[in-house]
């Protein structure tokens, strides 16, 4: 899953861009100062403008969906190639040799 954040430079906005994908599922989506712009909805092959009709509409460029496909195949990708390089890791770790002893108050060094 990534995050991209921008400012523009006519004043302060929070754009936040979503991008993720499962071997199964995917998700793009675009939003602006905490409203939903865009989304990518993969399951009828479409992208989404959710914006209300009394607001002045924002609309994306033709090929946004198209591009939301292509990060999907590319999430995709690099997730088949993060497993396979993980595959051999252990999923548990062994647990220390000696016991870990943890001090209930905090400790200066100095201190006594």
């Amino acid at each position: 899953l990534s995050c991209v954040l921008s400012v523009s430079a006519d004043g302060l906005h929070k754009e936040i861009v979503i991008s993720g994908c499962s071997d199964s599922d995917g998700e793009v989506m675009y939003s602006l100062d905490g409203e939903e712009l865009w989304y990518a909805d993969f399951t009828n092959k479409k992208g989404v403008e959710p914006q209300p009709s009394f607001i002045d509409h924002t609309s994306y460029v033709e090929g946004t969906y198209e591009q939301a496909e292509a990060q999907q195949q590319i999430c995709k990708q690099n997730l088949k190639v993060g497993l396979e390089a993980m595959k051999d890791i252990p999923l548990e770790f062994d647990p220390p040799s000696s016991p870990i002893v943890y001090s209930r108050d905090n400790v200066e060094l100095g201190e006594n």
